[in-house]
């Protein structure tokens, strides 16, 4: 009897504890599925976030990678900058008689753009050539940009920065003279020349052409005008200026032959004593950002604008 009672105990507790193992495997299953599912999700969310984020990422590397190295060289300074607006198409004023433009102001502004200096007042200030190279020599201008020559005199009084425009020399004649195409032309003394003094044209002319055959003035406006009269055949003076005066029908002449005397009037940026030596590496800084706008066309693009 006690047997019986022992044996149906054993058998009771053995089908307990098979139900409590059975209950436990199927509850603990469904219970582990949300864990996982909430362990999934977050890591789903920072995968989408780290994805979002490397676009962001390539693109600032990319803008990096395409600015000079020069870019922001000059952040914080003020510069006092100079001008003559008297010589179009480099500087010169519009129709208002007070804005100024021209290649010049364009390339003072792109260099600004690259180098994030200030100009001081906010505007470039406009004097006469001579006023403009005192200014420079006694360091009461910091940068001089007027198409300036960096010629052996002036860096006695002034620093320069690299050529940024190259500027040859062309003859004009008038629109009905199909005698002369070109300088070859006037090395015969034929032909009455008109030149300004004091200009590359004009130490062209005395060195190459017959003394007889030169007409001084004191003015290119003076020698254009000769040879719209007739009093001149011709006359000698630089590309931009003339491709300027003819396009603006300010004179009615025409270009005849090629550009030639390059590399004899480099226009470059004046810099003063006094401001190179407060900051030691600013004409480096400019060369570096005159070689970048160089280099993206930005400096093809004014001479189109401009120049042509």
């Amino acid at each position: 009897m006690k047997k019986k009672v022992i044996s149906v105990l054993l058998t009771t507790v053995m089908s307990a504890a098979l139900l409590a193992g059975c209950g436990s495997s199927e509850e603990a299953a469904p219970a582990a599925e949300p864990a996982a599912e909430e362990a999934e999700e977050p890591a789903a969310d920072e995968a989408a976030d780290e994805t979002a984020e490397e676009p962001a990422e390539e693109s600032t590397d990319t803008a990096d990678a395409d600015a000079p190295a020069c870019k922001g060289a000059l952040e914080g300074v003020t510069l006092v900058v100079g001008t003559s607006g008297t010589y179009a198409p480099f500087s010169y004023f519009a129709e208002d008689g007070v804005t100024l433009q021209g290649y010049d102001v364009d390339f003072l502004n792109a260099l600004q753009e690259v180098l994030g200096f200030e100009i001081s007042g906010g505007e470039i200030e406009d004097m006469d050539y001579g006023p403009l190279g005192t200014s420079l020599s006694q360091g009461q201008l910091d940068i001089g940009a007027a198409a300036l020559c960096a010629t052996d005199e002036r860096k006695k009084s002034m620093n320069f920065t690299d050529i940024y425009y190259d500027a040859g020399i062309i003859v004009a004649v008038a629109e009905d003279n199909d005698t002369i195409t070109g300088v070859d032309d006037l090395t015969s003394g034929e032909y009455t020349v008109a030149l300004q003094t004091g200009t590359i044209a004009y130490e062209y002319g005395v060195a190459n052409l017959p003394e007889d055959c030169i007409q001084a003035y004191d003015s290119q406006a003076l020698a254009y005008k000769a040879v719209e009269d007739g009093q001149a055949d011709a006359t000698i003076y630089d590309l931009p200026g003339t491709a300027y005066s003819i396009k603006t029908g300010e004179i009615h002449l025409k270009v005849v032959g090629d550009e030639f005397y390059t590399g004899q009037a480099p226009y470059a940026l004046a810099l003063s004593f006094n401001i190179c030596d407060k900051y030691p590496e600013i004409v480096d800084n400019f060369n570096d950002a005159i070689a970048y706008l160089s280099e993206s066309g930005k400096l093809d693009e004014l001479k189109a604008k401009w120049c042509e």
